[in-house]
């Protein structure tokens, strides 16, 4: 299955820089990676923070479109997500239990209010809904391992399961 396209301006980005974004973001969490599994923490941490400001350019580009250009969503609700995931990761290794949490709680908190906004498009807020099932269960994994971490706890009682329990169709 393709990646969800969906017509868009990046409010007057063009399209290569949009682009020229997600091979940055690629290559931060491609350097990441290979930090983090050389155990080189610091290093994967700067990685994937760059990485993860690509992705948060890329998501207020999206939020904000307003003229026709390419855009794949799920590319860039994935990048978004699996910044912050890669980030929690690396901070539960160093035993930073409250950071990591705040990564997962603020990609997941981020997709659900992307999910309630009607003034959204129906293709961001279908993606967000998708991508939220993941974030979701990030959470619920963390709060096994971590005892119910409070801020965990809080997300999940006051995000939910948005993206199952979406009573009508987002379009």
């Amino acid at each position: 299955m393709s990646p969800v396209r969906h017509q868009a301006t990046m409010s007057g980005i063009p399209a290569e820089a949009h682009e020229n974004r997600i091979v940055t973001w690629e290559n931060a969490m491609r350097e990441g990676n290979q930090a983090y599994f050389a155990q080189q923490d610091q290093r994967a941490m700067n990685e994937y923070q760059a990485a993860l400001e690509q992705a948060k350019l890329l998501l207020k580009e999206c939020v904000q479109a307003d003229k026709p250009v390419q855009v794949a969503i799920d590319t860039v609700m994935a990048a978004y997500v699996v910044s912050h995931h890669n980030l929690a990761n690396v901070y539960a290794r160093q035993g930073d239990i409250n950071t990591a949490a705040c990564r997962l709680c603020e990609a997941h908190q981020c997709l659900s209010r992307i999910c309630a906004d009607p003034a959204m498009s129906c293709a961001l807020r279908e993606a967000a809904q998708r991508h939220g099932r993941r974030t979701y269960r990030e959470l619920l994994n963390f709060s096994h391992l971590y005892s119910q971490h409070p801020l965990v706890t809080r997300t999940l009682r006051v995000c939910g399961q948005f993206c199952s329990l979406q009573e009508q169709p987002l379009h």
